[in-house]
């Protein structure tokens, strides 16, 4: 028994063995930033649906059209009844003899007339073709046409916007993924060097120039800059796990962002004035509410028209039998009728005055919403170009405090090579720089945020 649980466990760990050896690794998806916006915008639902209302629109645009146009319609039917016309013999009648000069004195012909009585049994074939025009209508279904376009023009704004959002999230998701890709890279750097130190410092402890506690602190120094990694590279798993459900990929699936930070093109020079003008004609939100508010004036005299006067033309052509009084019955009757009407609403309980007040009300609410945005939009552009300038002072105020600290570093290599400065000194000198170098990662990165920022305002879709 014992053997053959051996047994049973060597197969069970060849099996494994055999099972890992043939899967193939899953391979790596490279990207670089506009390889992610293109599957983005291709892949996300949010662009999907934003497309699917624009089909929408264009329905409607087509149902629009549809009130110019005649409507025509086909109506037949063949039916049994017992409530045919017919004739019944009534009572019996004393019908004067007629002469030329008039009716004869006391002769009379007994007679038993006929009156209709509808109450034959009997089939009916009844057939009506209907033809209506509207001719006038008080410019109620021109702008329902000016309607429909407007909600197609409203619908591709909105996926514009929609698009302009996702190009923003995936920017900002991919610039975090290159800047914890680059810090991770400093903390490598800094382990080595720190790994290199404590290796010199080993070293000069044997031969008794250093202390143990230097040692000791050198060791203290690299794991905590390996918990840091750790932490960084957790921060960049989450980092990917956003960016792939902006693309729309499996949780499974392996990312790999390529690229740099480059801030070449973030140095800029419009004033805000300028590029708030230009936003009120280029941003979709902007193009949205503008579209929108012409939707509902065009509504509000829709409304307005619902109580006055359409005029409209008409004809029908129509066939039947079995209709009409026997014997004639059997016979086919057919014939049609031209002609013009008009519609006049008398009353309708103010409930047209109330929806043009509703209507009215709507489009007074989107101009304060209008309002609203121009405010954010000049606020947040004016901010966004002052916190330009600022990062782009601080970014060469680094830039130059980094050089000093990099010359201090080597010179305090050199020292402590030479037992002039302690390891606390080294790593001060050490760190100075890292400090330096994690700013001017962190300015890069939110100069790239803050450009995407104001595309999104501008409504640049790039």
């Amino acid at each position: 028994m014992k053997n053959t649980g051996k047994l049973i466990f060597s197969i069970l760990i060849i099996l494994l063995t055999i099972h890992l050896a043939m899967a193939k690794p899953k391979d790596i998806l490279t990207l670089k930033l506009d390889q992610a916006i293109q599957i983005a915008v291709k892949n996300n639902p949010k662009i999907k649906i934003a497309a699917s209302k624009i089909k929408e629109a264009e329905g409607k645009i087509v149902q629009a059209k549809s009130f110019k146009a005649p409507k025509v319609t086909f109506l037949s039917k063949y039916f049994y009844t017992n409530n045919l016309p017919n004739f019944y013999p009534q009572a019996m009648k004393q019908v004067p003899v007629m002469s030329a000069s008039g009716p004869v004195a006391g002769e009379y012909v007994p007679l038993r007339p006929l009156a209709p009585y509808p109450g034959n049994d009997g089939d009916v074939f009844t057939m009506d073709i209907n033809l209506m025009l509207p001719l006038y209508t008080n410019g109620k279904i021109t702008n329902a046409n000016k309607n429909a376009q407007l909600l197609k023009e409203l619908f591709v704004q909105n996926k514009n916007q929609s698009v302009a959002e996702i190009v923003y999230n995936v920017k900002k998701a991919f610039i975090n993924i290159l800047f914890l890709n680059n810090v991770i890279s400093l903390n490598r750097k800094v382990i080595k060097q720190l790994e290199t130190h404590y290796d010199l410092a080993k070293k000069a402890y044997e031969q008794g120039v250093r202390s143990e506690f230097e040692v000791i602190s050198f060791e203290a120094k690299i794991e905590e800059f390996k918990s840091k990694l750790v932490d960084l590279k957790g921060k960049r798993k989450v980092a990917e796990t956003g960016l792939k459900n902006l693309l729309n990929l499996a949780l499974t699936d392996s990312v790999h962002c390529a690229g740099q930070l480059d801030i070449l093109d973030t140095d800029l020079s419009i004033n805000a004035s300028e590029m708030f003008q230009k936003s009120l004609q280029t941003n979709f939100q902007v193009q949205m509410l503008t579209k929108k508010e012409k939707m509902y004036k065009n509504l509000k005299a829709i409304h307005a028209a619902a109580n006055r006067p359409t005029l409209f033309s008409f004809a029908n052509y129509h066939v039947y039998h079995g209709k009409n009084f026997p014997p004639y019955d059997q016979a086919w009757q057919n014939g049609w009728a031209v002609g013009a009407g008009v519609s006049v609403p008398l009353f309708d309980g103010n409930y047209t005055s109330g929806k043009v007040q509703e209507t009215q009300a709507s489009i007074e609410e989107i101009g304060q919403n209008m309002e609203g945005l121009k405010l954010k939009i000049r606020f947040e552009i004016k901010s966004l170009l002052q916190e330009f300038q600022s990062l782009r002072a601080q970014l060469a105020s680094f830039g130059r405090t980094l050089n000093v600290a990099k010359k201090g570093f080597e010179i305090a290599q050199i020292s402590y090579k030479n037992g002039v400065i302690t390891n606390v000194q080294l790593n001060d000198a050490q760190l100075n720089v890292f400090r330096n170098q994690l700013q001017i990662e962190k300015i890069k990165k939110e100069l790239l945020i803050k450009k995407a920022k104001l595309e999104l305002i501008e409504g640049t879709i790039h």
